[in-house]
């Protein structure tokens, strides 16, 4: 017969997140073939792999007779289509057989629940695979009857990428001993560990910063957390710019694609990539997404015309493992940027998923107008906006479109406290528009 089966397909099956307080511990287990000690070891990142043959087995015992409440099996994509479990309490005679047939390809959890039978042992035979592979894997897990409580919570989105100025919706959701979902009674607490950005009592986030946050839910004195990265408005100017490098395909590093990546030679010093944007413009922001090959150590120079060069950063001791580095609010005119790796973290070679550059089109402290006659004018020393009249209208608006700073019937705007990139429209006298894209310094 068939008992009730919840089937999660998931692709990332390597990282588990949800603890189980009350499953069985101390399993061990046999197989037909391969390491069967690898499915009940604790441990989501190894596996066990049969061979490539129908029928195998895999046989788990749980030490003595127990109350049998529900069954997790963690298949890796090479899994079952079809399979039986059966029990025993000698290992000899098996009975109680359940059968599952035509299961969907790819890495999934098979959660076999509300079992209530008392064996000591229990026995999965796989009758036909979803692959030319082996049967694998990861995690074999089995828990007792249980009362459902409040084991752990799930935060989602996980890891979302938001534009400045944008909002994210988070939400709280309980789990419990086994994973299913479990209401939560009590208010969910948010949290987020940098100022300039928020998160309201309802998980609502808004991004006023840059960067890479961290947002957390508490519930009941449980927590969970994920990571934001807010990224700038404006244009990423890399996916345009032609990319070189002292070996491997640098293209791969501004093809707006984190599935693949630029790699140097191996084992070599110094490598280096070079970016050019084919004209200057005004850049914002650098983003690098490197791989677990990464630099220890690097400088990044920049420069107009290819030949006098500006050391923008130098980077030293650096942590291994994949590793992005962000470098906010620059406000510079470059047209080459160029990364030179000096030391690596791992004996292979430097390795990049993205290299983001984010700015615009070069832009002058004096601005021209489009329909109207007056102009515009930026003093850097007064950090002020002076028309060449008065105007009976001028709004300032950030490059996601909010609106900053508005004045009526005035010949200037003060603008201290606002740096980077904003557009300024303005109406004059004669109910003539004008609209510009400003640096502010």
């Amino acid at each position: 017969s068939m008992k009730k089966i919840n089937l999660l397909i998931s692709f990332l099956l390597l990282v588990s997140t949800i603890s189980y307080a009350q499953k069985f511990t101390d399993l061990t287990a046999t197989a037909s073939t391969g390491n069967a000690s690898l499915a009940v070891d604790d441990n989501p990142g190894t596996r066990w792999e049969s061979e490539s043959s129908d029928p195998q087995w895999l046989l788990i015992d749980l030490g003595e007779t127990a109350n049998i409440g529900t069954i997790k099996i963690h298949w890796e994509t090479a899994n079952a289509k079809n399979y039986t479990l059966s029990f025993s309490n000698d290992g000899i005679s098996f009975s109680n057989e359940l059968n599952y047939v035509d299961m969907p390809e790819g890495a999934r959890v098979d959660t076999i629940q509300d079992l209530n039978l008392n064996f000591r042992y229990i026995k999965m035979t796989g009758t036909e695979r979803t692959t030319g592979w082996g049967y694998s894997i990861w995690e074999f897990e089995v828990f007792p009857a249980i009362t459902p409580e409040l084991t752990s919570i799930d935060v989602t989105p996980v890891n979302p990428s938001i534009i400045i100025g944008s909002s994210q919706q988070f939400i709280a959701k309980g789990k419990d001993q086994i994973g299913n979902d479990f209401v939560l009674t009590n208010p969910t607490e948010w949290s987020v560990n940098e100022s300039g950005v928020s998160i309201d009592d309802n998980g609502l986030f808004t991004a006023t910063s840059k960067g890479l946050f961290t947002i957390t839910a508490t519930n009941s004195g449980i927590t969970d957390s994920t990571t934001i990265e807010v990224l700038p408005s404006n244009t990423n100017l890399a996916t345009s710019a032609t990319v070189t490098a002292s070996s491997g395909d640098a293209t791969l590093l501004n093809d707006n694609n984190k599935g693949s990546r630029w790699e140097s030679e191996h084992g070599i010093d110094p490598q280096w990539i070079l970016i050019d944007l084919g004209e200057k413009k005004s850049i914002t922001d650098l983003v690098i997404y490197w791989e677990a090959a990464n630099a220890k150590s690097y400088h990044i120079e920049t420069s107009i015309d290819s030949i006098t060069w500006t050391n923008f950063t130098t980077q030293s001791d650096l942590d291994g493992g994949a590793r992005t580095d962000r470098f906010h609010d620059i406000n510079t005119e470059v047209r080459y940027i160029k990364l030179t790796g000096t030391e690596r973290n791992l004996p292979y070679g430097y390795s990049i998923y993205e290299f983001l550059v984010y700015g615009g089109d070069d832009v002058s402290t004096s601005c021209e107008t489009l329909k109207s006659p007056v102009k515009a004018f930026y003093d850097l020393a007064t950090k002020t906006l002076y028309f060449s009249e008065t105007v009976i209208l001028a709004e300032i608006y950030d490059m996601s479109g909010r609106l900053i700073l508005t004045s009526i019937n005035k010949n200037q705007i003060n603008i201290d406290n606002l740096k980077g990139y904003y557009v300024l429209q303005f109406v004059d006298e004669n109910n003539k528009i004008a609209s510009v894209k400003i640096l502010a310094l």
